[in-house]
């Protein structure tokens, strides 16, 4: 559905949708839980399904429609329709009508986007095809909440734009290879108080991508980045468009690349979830606990060096104020700045291998419902990690396995479908190798089939 991206202390998030209005009697158990999941999103309902014809004359998977505006239920022409995450994609012609055809089997998005109106989105399921829907556009009013609440600086590409290039596109290799089209459009706003960065864009954001052979529309509905936590957070909605398909030394180029980019990726990893094939798709999960280092808490309490404690002998003495190492032994002061050294959570990894079956704990309709205490640790075993992770996050050692966290922020179940996406976004955070390789810049659209099978490092080793 939305690509989300995640981030916490180095690690990625995103997220936003409306939901529709519906004739009730139409809809089926699946599309009501469809809706339900969209309206766990934070974008109010905006958008007004107000005609839903099944053509039941029609096999073809098409849906067709037409776009206006709210106020005056004039047309809008040139509005961008589009399948998030696909290549199915069109704008409205002059009456403001649309059509989309050749849907492959799925459960889908729908967007609906034009300048200076709310986006919005329309969840379906192709056994709903054919479909014919009408929608009013509501006139976007910009949130100021947050510009009346804490006062703001609005600056521009030259300030902020290689923070938002590294946070946004990423810093793989494919990230490299992109450029966006059309920097000028996005504007930024940082909140010196709460030490936040927000970008906003009023135009899909137009990345070229010649790394995988793509044409990226994004519609940003969300991006923030908190200096305080050390967090990013990113959302919105993507339509993939191929770069020139005649030249054939670059798509072979493309092919390996993006079968690089889906092999071990997050949207393969649901995949296997969901066909309860993890194992053989090459991935190990297990279980991880993560507790506060309460030793590390409490020595951190009472020794600082370079500070001074307050000490006494015994019980009767009066105590005194002496220089911290001063009052320890060369023992104890070692010991000290060893626990120091550590790090501020200790983490339990669980010795039983997880199967989908003990993850997944329930079904509804075409959704596999997906839950898990404390955190999920994820190691891909077909591939070694990039040495740009290694530099980013400044480790010296070999590459070894791909590995990643997974924890659910608010303790909700996570709804997966067959082409990997999952329900709500937002509740799902990534930390480690997902964490730096799922930007931008290796997104593939839902419906991609890989070219080959993915090669496994562990015959080489």
């Amino acid at each position: 559905m939305v690509p989300i991206c995640v981030s916490i202390n180095g690690q990625p998030f995103s997220s936003a949708i409306s939901h529709s209005n519906i004739v009730p009697d139409l809809l089926t158990k699946e599309l009501v839980l469809m809706q339900y999941i969209a309206g766990m999103f934070k974008i109010p309902a905006f958008f007004c399904l107000l005609l839903f014809i099944p053509l039941t004359m029609l096999s073809q998977r098409t849906i067709q429609g037409k776009i206006v505006a709210a106020s005056n239920k004039e047309p809008i022409a040139g509005s961008s329709v589009f399948i998030t995450n696909t290549s199915y994609g069109t704008v409205t012609s002059k009456d403001g009508s649309f059509e989309i055809t050749d849907i492959p089997p799925g459960k889908y998005d729908l967007i609906i986007s034009s300048v200076g109106y709310e986006t919005n989105v329309y969840s379906f399921n192709t056994d709903q095809l054919p479909l014919r829907i009408r929608v009013e556009m509501e006139v976007k009013v910009r949130e100021l909440q947050n510009v009346v609440v804490e006062p703001s600086v609005e600056e521009g590409w030259d300030k902020w734009g290689k923070v938002f290039l590294d946070n946004f596109v990423g810093q793989t290799p494919n990230a490299k290879d992109c450029k966006i089209k059309n920097e000028s459009s996005i504007r930024f706003r940082y909140y010196r108080k709460s030490n936040r960065l927000v970008a906003y864009s009023d135009d899909p954001i137009i990345l070229e991508n010649k790394a995988l052979g793509y044409i990226i529309k994004y519609q940003l509905e969300d991006f923030e980045i908190n200096y305080k936590v050390n967090s990013t957070s990113f959302v919105g909605y993507l339509l993939f468009e191929e770069i020139d398909k005649k030249r054939k030394g670059l798509q072979r180029r493309w092919q390996k690349n993006r079968d690089k980019a889906y092999y071990g990726s997050k949207m393969h990893f649901m995949q296997a979830l969901y066909n309860n094939k993890l194992t053989e798709e090459g991935y190990e999960v297990r279980r991880m606990v993560r507790r506060p280092n309460l030793e590390k808490q409490r020595v951190r309490k009472i020794y600082r060096p370079g500070s001074f404690i307050r000490i006494s002998s015994n019980g009767s003495s009066p105590s005194q104020v002496v220089p911290a190492g001063d009052s320890l032994s060369k023992d104890s002061a070692d010991y000290y700045r060893r626990v120091l050294s550590q790090k501020d959570d200790i983490d339990t990894y669980g010795r039983e291998i997880l199967t989908a079956d003990s993850l997944i704990v329930g079904q509804e309709g075409g959704f596999k419902l997906l839950y898990f205490d404390d955190y999920l640790y994820i190691t891909y075993k077909k591939e070694l990690e990039d040495e740009g992770y290694l530099l980013y996050y400044n480790e010296r050692r070999a590459p070894t396995f791909q590995r990643s966290y997974i924890f659910l922020q608010n303790h909700q179940v996570v709804a997966i479908d067959a082409n990997g996406s999952y329900f709500p976004p937002q509740e799902l955070f990534s930390m480690s190798y997902w964490a730096w390789d799922e930007k931008v810049s290796s997104l593939l659209p839902l419906d991609y089939k890989p070219y080959a099978e993915a090669p496994d490092i562990r015959k080489k080793l």
